[in-house]
């Protein structure tokens, strides 16, 4: 029977919302929430029987995620107690905590924002019923072409989605760092390098800090998906083996500590990215100058930046908070797709990716040739 058709109600979903609210996430053992059970059940993350409470502090994690990373997620997640350590905190600890987010009085946030977070959160929950229901149709079509358990398949498939969601501001990032620190090496020009008959004068100090720039919002991009992942996952990576997991974590945590921002700041620009009109960076931009707390973050990365440009020894390079970034995240980038190339073997068999690929500077370079150059 479909995914769809077995659903819990709206209603029967807010009821057991309601409760969790009153017990909190930590207080979940010996109740009785059907609805949130059912759901459960029908994203396999448990069976029929199962009484555990981890199955629905797991699928209220991910529909809270659904609200995208802001500051109306960080105060659901308490009133639900979901944070670490708040999930046997009392309702009014909670509701306190999530109040003073919005810089209101525990009772106006329960009259004027709780019941609107929760509702939230029960249609969360039916939209991943609904996606569940589009990956079982998907699945069943499929099991003909492989031979892997189709609930695993579409976990590890799952799994490395979330990876990927880091892997592409991670990425990003890399670029943007690499463009700035070889964009100061460059001397002026009176013409843009890539149109001799412009007359346009060419000052790679600002262009290199228009990269840089770029890579500061690749940055919170990064910090953004990475507290999402912490969200449904709890920051556990999943990998072929228990090297590549450990060196994985390695990697996020050297893409976040090699800077000279502190946790206040990423938490600062992970919010105000978060609540930026459709996460953007020219919305981005506009809050950022608007704040003396955003004008001096982005004082301090491009610092960071223009300092890491003048090294050219590779020893001096490993004492660079620039070049420590870029080189975690190409470790990060490596490791996953080398994972998912291990892990998906039932998905494309022997299938080797290619190495060289296309990135800024090759296309720059390439860009820069004489036209004879682009013929060969």
């Amino acid at each position: 029977m479909g995914a769809q058709s077995t659903a819990p109600t709206y209603g029967a979903l807010l009821v057991d919302l309601k409760q969790v609210r009153r017990l909190g996430a930590g207080r979940l053992r010996r109740q009785e929430l059907p609805a949130l059970r059912r759901v459960a059940v029908l994203l396999d993350l448990c069976d029929n029987g199962d009484s555990e409470p981890a199955p629905i502090v797991d699928v209220l994690r991910q529909a809270v995620d659904q609200m995208g990373g802001g500051v109306e997620q960080d105060a659901t997640e308490y009133i639900l107690g979901l944070p670490d350590g708040a999930g046997l905190w009392t309702l009014g600890r909670r509701r306190s905590k999530a109040a003073s987010l919005f810089t209101v009085q525990p009772e106006t946030f329960r009259k004027n924002y709780e019941t609107e977070f929760l509702e939230q959160v029960a249609e969360h929950l039916l939209g991943l019923l609904h996606d569940q229901h589009l990956r079982v149709a998907r699945v069943e079509m499929a099991e003909r072409r492989h031979p892997a358990d189709s609930r695993l398949a579409v976990q590890w498939v799952e799994r490395f989605e979330a990876y990927y969601r880091i892997w592409t501001p991670v990425y990003a990032l890399a670029a943007d760092l690499e463009a700035a620190l070889a964009t100061y090496q460059e001397g002026p020009s009176e013409h843009l390098p890539w149109d001799p008959d412009s007359e346009q004068e060419y000052q790679p100090y600002w262009q290199a800090r228009g990269y840089a720039r770029s890579a500061l919002y690749d940055y919170a991009q990064f910090q953004l998906e990475l507290k999402r992942f912490k969200s449904v996952h709890g920051g556990l990576w999943l990998a072929s083996d228990a090297q590549t997991e450990q060196d994985i974590a390695d990697a996020v945590y050297r893409i976040g500590w090699h800077n000279d921002l502190n946790d206040e700041d990423d938490s600062w620009l992970r919010r105000m990215l978060a609540d930026t009109r459709y996460e953007e960076p020219e919305q981005f931009w506009n809050v950022i100058q608007a704040f003396p707390h955003g004008i001096h973050i982005h004082d301090l990365w491009q610092r960071m930046v223009e300092k890491s440009a003048s090294l050219t020894s590779d020893e001096e390079k490993l004492r660079s908070q620039a070049w420590c970034t870029s080189r975690a995240c190409h470790d990060y980038t490596r490791m996953v797709d080398e994972d998912w190339t291990r892990i998906a073997d039932w998905y494309k068999p022997a299938a080797t990716p290619r190495r060289n690929r296309v990135d800024g500077a090759r296309l720059y370079r390439k860009w820069l040739a004489p036209p004879c150059a682009h013929d060969a």
